[in-house]
């Protein structure tokens, strides 16, 4: 976009900054600090959020050159689903820290 300063696909590259990177960040955080990595589970909410937020990018790049809004919408209901799953797989097992006495 820098390059050709053509910046019409800035809210793609946000949404899947945002919601792919940083999301994702948060979840592999959390899911090694309790111990999860290797839960089918957490793999199937990692899945959802992964292709939920390229799906996305890719779809609000395509709404914005006037396109349909299908794959947009198609993402976020994906990304949407991870992040409800993250919340049910938090309340299930919360962080658990060790105190020294």
């Amino acid at each position: 976009m820098a390059g050709s300063e053509d910046h019409s696909n800035l809210a793609a590259h946000a949404h899947l900054n945002l919601l792919g990177w940083v999301s994702l960040a948060l979840y592999g955080t959390y899911y090694r600090l309790i111990g999860l990595t290797r839960s089918i589970v957490a793999s199937i909410q990692v899945a959802c959020a992964i292709v939920g937020s390229v799906v996305m990018g890719i779809g609000i790049a395509i709404a914005h050159q006037g396109g349909t809004e299908a794959f947009a919408i198609t993402g976020s209901l994906l990304t949407l689903v991870a992040g409800v799953l993250f919340v049910v797989i938090t309340f299930q097992r919360p962080l658990r820290i060790n105190t020294v006495n």
